[in-house]
């Protein structure tokens, strides 16, 4: 007889219950009856107030999208910002940061700007902007000194704007036995001033200097015999400097301080003069406390050539100093050297004119 199993859904044969489940087999000789119904699906969540809104993973992405889009406002602002901060923006910017460092300004102003004392002019040509924290320098050009005096620093110099006040404060040091500002060779026999940091160039008004400070030259002389004719081409021929090359020098105004300077090396050759200088202590482990300039300069009888400073201090050894120029074919060299520095007196106001 067939029987079919309602648990297992199968048809067994001849047996009285089912041997895989023990369940009772039905009998389908009379026809198959109909399978038990499914169970009833489990109840459905209570409904939640009118208007049902998102569930929580809509609700959530809602806010991720929201936070995402606040995000490229931000990101794009800030991109503008940035973009008009280089120039290529037409929106102008205005929200600003205390905390973010200012952009330094760039540009430079003509000022030509001059004044005469004595055989000596002071122009004032430019000051510009250097480096990247609103920095600034002064270009002057001096005229009048006599040939080879190098100008070292600047005594009493004071930059002042439109209200008298101060438009900048330039650092000294102390050169021989002054103090002033130093200064360094610029383009075209000009001279540099770093100011350090400026308001707008145009603030500018009015430039005060009380006195050049220079190379003091005329302490001592060394005489070395260059006879013709002197090598041509890319030679050169070393010049005995004799026994008499050194020279003992009082480093400054006052000062019981001393240097030797001898002369160790010297050459000619292809219309050049080239001298070599050891500075040294007259006493050992002797230690300057102030900048000293030394200066060498080149003569042939009365007529300089060139000339060279070199400013030491500190503990020795000191450096060597050199000097050298082109110059015709000479029976003699003089070496003319000094220590320390003098000033030139001007009491000078470079303004605009009028």
């Amino acid at each position: 007889m067939t029987r079919w199993c309602p648990r297992c859904d199968a048809v067994r044969d001849g047996e009285a219950a089912c041997p895989a489940c023990g369940t009772p087999l039905a009998d389908l000789g009379g026809g198959r009856p109909r399978p038990a119904e499914p169970a009833p699906p489990p109840p459905a969540a209570p409904p939640g107030p009118a208007g049902p809104g998102p569930s929580r993973l809509r609700a959530a992405l809602a806010v991720a999208v929201a936070v995402l889009a606040g995000l490229a406002f931000l990101a794009g602002r800030a991109g503008r910002l940035d973009r008009r901060a280089d120039g290529g923006s037409e929106t102008p910017a205005t929200v600003t940061s205390s905390s973010a460092p200012a952009r330094a300004a760039t540009g430079r102003r003509e000022l030509g700007w001059s004044a005469r004392r004595g055989g000596t002019t002071v122009t004032a040509v430019a000051v510009e902007r250097v480096g990247d924290e609103g920095g600034s320098q002064l270009d002057l050009r001096i005229d009048g000194l006599p040939r080879g005096q190098e100008v070292l620093g600047l005594g009493g110099l004071a930059l002042r704007d439109g209200q008298d006040g101060l438009f900048a404060s330039p650092d000294e040091t102390m050169l021989g036995d002054r103090h002033a500002v130093g200064v360094s060779a610029g383009r075209d026999g000009t001279y540099q001033v770093y100011l350090g940091p400026t308001p707008d160039l145009e603030a500018l008004a009015k430039v005060e200097l009380a006195a050049l400070v220079v190379g003091k030259t005329s302490d001592a002389s060394i005489t070395l015999p260059t006879p013709r004719p002197w090598p041509s081409g890319a030679s050169r021929r070393r010049v005995d400097p004799g026994p008499k090359a050194g020279v003992r020098l009082a480093a400054g105004s006052g000062s019981a301080v001393r240097l030797d300077l001898e002369v160790t090396g010297a050459f000619v050759g292809d219309g050049r003069a080239e001298v070599v200088l050891l500075v040294g202590p007259a006493a050992p482990d002797q230690e300057l406390r102030e900048l000293v300039p030394v200066t060498a300069q080149l003569r042939a009888g009365n007529r300089v050539l060139c000339a060279r400073t070199r400013v030491i201090g500190g503990t020795a050894p000191f450096p060597a100093l050199m000097v050298g120029c082109r110059t015709g074919q000479l029976d003699r060299l003089t070496v003319v050297l000094g220590a320390g520095s003098s000033t030139v007196p001007l009491r000078a106001t470079l303004h605009a004119a009028g």
